[in-house]
């Protein structure tokens, strides 16, 4: 990454509290008659450092050509706390590890922190047609179908893509939540991939959308049947110089930290990106986060698109007023609202119930709940499924507006098919293990509806609905 060899080396050094001599010459050259310093500064990509014990480099060189990766020795760890590099047989450069990896210590009389206000009030208004803001809804370039970008990518390299990013039967695919990959040929073992940010939130609460972002990560992962591992960030602010933002950089990383210390979940790896602005004004903070899961048998994964008339569909997790930097919101042009908050605990709870029913064989598919809420969430579902469902709206939440109930982007909440079969399995899961869930209706039909009181409040095609969703962005791009 950034700085090549000469970071990598001594970062690996300090982390071990050793030293390391490394040999230039060694190094494979992308071009002819590089400079020493080019050489150890070069940014080349796809490229890694391993340490070796002496008696395994055999067998590493072995699996590395096995996988047509290229490979060489290029130095070995010594007790000295120091980096000595040679080149030609000159020792070209000797420093200590703690002078090449000390980092800057932060001094808040020369980068201070200031709070902006933050707004988050109810907003009261009119309730609007539903049908007419959900058909908006579905064709925001936000929510609209990805499909135009995604094909994009070849995402079937190494022929190990088994659950792939648009899902569902052939030529009606949905959005996934995540991908998951098979690396090994002999092992079912899979790895899933999401990544998540909706810097609406962090634009009015830099704490709770960081919070946001890790949480979504984990309802992705799940929602496939991976046990979240890991994650990696990339953290994109404006002009740190400039106080309010250094402020918004520090609750981003406060909330992320949060979030992930208390699943126990690593950052791997990150970058940071400063100075993202205009002379008219700096980008929202966008600290994006990508998740990485495991899962353990990729026979038990489950995809997001509805399977089978008749199977009834299950709300997980609360829904409450949370509309801050909703997609709802957006359209209807409303500023302020309550961003999601994350409870912890609950999540903790939610991943091990969700991850014993998919692993289990107990539900036939999950998708989660982020930008455009339920609502977008059920439409996504039908549409990738070919299948029509019907949804009591008073079932969500009790008490709660119909649009709030609709289009609320509350944190920790899936929906998810269930055979009839499976019921009572399910609602004993979710009670032992602590999880608030609600049976909200059934897949049938070729219509999305919404009810209330027993009365239509949405009723859409789902082949409208198809046609709405996925038109946007090929009518953008051509």
């Amino acid at each position: 990454g950034g700085g090549g060899l000469s970071c990598v080396t001594s970062e690996l050094a300090q982390a071990g509290k050793l030293g390391a001599e490394i040999e230039l010459d060694r190094v494979p050259l992308k071009e002819e008659d590089m400079k020493p310093w080019e050489i150890w500064i070069s940014e080349s990509q796809e490229r890694m450092m391993f340490l070796v014990k002496r008696e395994n480099l055999e067998r590493v060189l072995h699996i590395c050509k096995k996988w047509d990766v290229l490979a060489v020795p290029i130095g070995e760890v010594i007790e000295e706390r120091v980096v000595r590099v040679f080149y030609k047989g000159f020792k070209i450069l000797e420093l200590d590890t703690d002078f090449l990896t000390e980092g800057i210590v932060y001094d808040e009389r020369m980068r201070p922190i200031r709070k902006r206000e933050v707004k988050e009030d109810y907003v009261d208004f009119k309730l609007p047609d539903l049908e007419e803001i959900y058909r908006k809804i579905l064709a925001d370039p936000n929510i609209a179908c990805k499909d135009w970008v995604i094909r994009q990518y070849d995402h079937e390299v190494r022929a190990s893509t088994v659950i792939k990013p648009l899902q569902g039967i052939v030529g009606k695919e949905t959005h996934g939540d995540a991908v998951v990959i098979k690396p090994l040929e002999n092992s079912f073992r899979g790895i899933a991939l999401t990544a998540d940010i909706n810097p609406r939130y962090t634009e009015i609460n830099p704490y709770w959308g960081a919070c946001s972002a890790v949480d979504e990560a984990c309802r992705n992962l799940v929602s496939v049947g991976a046990k979240p591992h890991s994650l990696m960030d990339c953290l994109n602010f404006g002009n740190p110089e400039k106080p309010e933002v250094m402020w918004e950089f520090h609750e981003a990383c406060k909330g992320l930290g949060y979030v992930a210390k208390e699943l126990g979940l690593p950052f791997l790896s990150g970058n940071v990106s400063f100075y993202n602005e205009s002379s008219l004004d700096a980008i929202p903070p966008t600290p994006q986060i990508t998740g990485i899961g495991i899962v353990p048998d990729i026979r038990k994964c489950v995809t997001s698109d509805f399977k089978r008339e008749g199977n009834l569909v299950f709300l997980v997790g609360e829904t409450r007023r949370e509309m801050g930097g909703s997609e709802y919101y957006r359209i209807m042009k409303l500023r302020g609202g309550v961003v999601p908050r994350v409870d912890v605990k609950v999540l903790k709870r939610s991943i091990s119930a969700i991850l014993d029913l998919i692993w289990n064989s107990k539900i036939r598919s999950c998708h989660d709940l982020s930008e455009g809420g339920l609502a977008v969430a059920i439409a996504e579902s039908c549409i990738g499924g070919d299948v029509g469902v019907e949804v009591d709206i008073d079932r969500v939440s009790e008490g709660l507006r119909e649009d709030f109930a609709l289009f609320s982007e509350s944190n920790t909440r899936w929906i998810m098919e269930v055979p009839r079969s499976c019921t009572d399995d399910v609602e004993k899961t979710f009670s032992r293990y602590g999880v608030p869930f609600r049976i909200i209706g059934k897949i049938g039909g070729k219509k999305i509806m919404f009810l209330r009181d027993g009365k239509e409040r949405i009723s859409l095609d789902v082949k409208e609905a198809r046609e709405i969703w996925r038109d946007t962005l090929w009518k953008i791009m051509g």
